[in-house]
């Protein structure tokens, strides 16, 4: 393969041009499992926080796992912005147009950023009335306050991360990714320890407080982290003179991606609030049953999909970037056979091993009850979760968002909801309703995303700005 073409001085960009870019991209496998452990130590401060929690109360978990969805909505915000860059980019580095990434990159840093700083202001200043509009009461609804003061403070920290990390999946450099997250996690954990031991005098007692600030610390040290990495050890640089004509130009495609494809997880947030608020009428024990089963699904399955649907995106985007059709369509393939082979073995371990995992996190006899027959519905919640996680990734990376966003948020709220308000609350099923509802709500959406990717519409479609002369 030839080396990519050397930007030319006159390029008003040049300076700034990656210095070595890879001319190829790793395969699915090399560019998935650094994301898979990476995305696994990185939701799995979800399930820490849940942890040192309960060592507090269930009610004290609960009120976290009822926050969660809403710092979940803002999150996914970043995400799907910041997936989406590294897709403009990743498809710039298909067609060998190095030389625009830096200012790709500068803008899609940029709108992170301000968002980020925006929804923690607004998190911060409303952060004492949500618990309370989200129907926490009582001692929920003050651990509730005081879990959000800290974490939503503190979104632009993630805001920040995702968009560097995104930055590295664009480029395949997932690696690093990975080891952020290791540091992350390491140092999430090492502070909750030390806070719990209590023989420091120096820190505080252990408290609702105490676990978020250390998981909002961690987060400043991984986004420190990523920062170093890739502009130290990868050596991008930012144009310094760029106009904001230009940054808007290549913001535009970005959007164009991102924008739609948040429709869809803002939707899903959304109905996950709506959710919880008829959960927390079914009392504490479901509640909290909610919160231990959704952190165990977490950090198994959802990730396990994830890691593979960002890995596609990136490959899908290169492969579509050097025109390259066919092996992205068998590269989307073979990624969904190992999504849905991934969780089915995850669920069905899950569902013969709940007692003893459970017991980590609670004893109390009436959790266990609601929580036990959830798992066994998992096993098709999680099948439906895999296909329509892959092949919804693998359209918005083409461009094809806005079908995603558009059938998927209508159908979450009109299968997922509606049936979980009939089968949980009508019915009297609770809890349990509300699981059958969830399988009802990923399968279909996971059907519907496949045969649209199977129509081909995909092949058509473009999402990248003009190539700059």
């Amino acid at each position: 393969m030839q080396p990519p073409p050397e930007p030319t001085s006159s390029s008003p960009i040049a300076a700034a041009a990656l210095d070595s870019p890879e001319t190829e991209l790793p395969g699915l496998w090399r560019l998935t499992w650094p994301l898979f452990v990476s995305l696994a130590l990185s939701l799995s401060l979800n399930f820490s926080d849940a942890f040192f929690l309960s060592r507090i109360s269930d009610a004290a978990a609960g009120a976290a796992g009822a926050i969660n969805p809403l710092l979940g909505t803002t999150l996914v915000l970043f995400s799907a912005v910041g997936q989406a860059g590294a897709s403009v980019a990743g498809r710039l580095f298909g067609a060998k147009r190095h030389a625009e990434l830096p200012v790709t990159y500068l803008a899609l840093l940029g709108f992170n950023l301000v968002t980020g700083l925006v929804v923690s202001a607004l998190l911060f200043s409303l952060h004492s009335l949500l618990p309370g509009w989200l129907g926490l009461r009582g001692a929920s609804a003050e651990f509730g306050r005081a879990y959000l003061g800290v974490m939503g403070s503190f979104q632009v920290l993630k805001a920040v991360q995702i968009a560097y990390a995104n930055m590295l999946n664009s480029r395949g450099e997932t690696r690093w990714i990975l080891v952020e997250a290791i540091a992350t996690n390491v140092t999430n954990i090492t502070l909750n320890l030390a806070i719990s031991s209590r023989r420091f005098a120096w820190l505080p007692r252990p408290s609702v407080t105490a676990v978020a600030s250390s998981t909002a610390i961690a987060l400043a040290f991984g986004m420190l982290f990523t920062i170093a990495v890739v502009h130290l050890r990868l050596k991008v640089r930012f144009p310094v003179a760029i106009s904001l004509a230009e940054l808007r130009q290549r913001l535009r495609p970005i959007l164009r991606i991102g924008l739609p494809s948040a429709t869809e997880p803002i939707a899903y947030q959304s109905a996950q609030i709506v959710i919880n608020m008829m959960v927390i009428t079914f009392g504490a024990s479901s509640l909290a049953a909610r919160t231990y089963v959704s952190s165990f699904i977490t950090i198994s399955t959802i990730l396990w999909s994830f890691a593979l649907g960002v890995g596609t995106q990136i490959l899908v985007a290169h492969r579509i970037g050097a025109g390259r059709f066919e092996e992205a369509n068998q590269g989307l393939h073979r990624a969904l056979g190992l999504a849905i082979a991934g969780n089915l073995t995850i669920a069905l371990f899950l569902a013969a091993f709940h007692r003893p995992l459970l017991g980590l996190l609670t004893h109390d006899p009436e959790v266990l009850r609601v929580a036990a027959p959830l798992f066994g519905i998992a096993i098709v919640v999680e099948s439906g979760r895999a296909v329509n996680i892959v092949a919804g990734g693998a359209l918005r990376s083409t461009g094809d968002a806005r079908f995603v966003a558009v059938v998927g948020s209508s159908m979450m709220w009109c299968v997922g909801v509606f049936s979980a308000y009939v089968l949980g609350s009508l019915f009297g099923f609770g809890l349990t309703g509300v699981w059958i509802a969830m399988a009802l709500d990923e399968t279909s959406r996971g059907l519907v995303n496949y045969r649209r990717w199977r129509a081909g519409h995909w092949r058509t479609l473009s999402a990248l700005a003009p190539a700059s002369h």
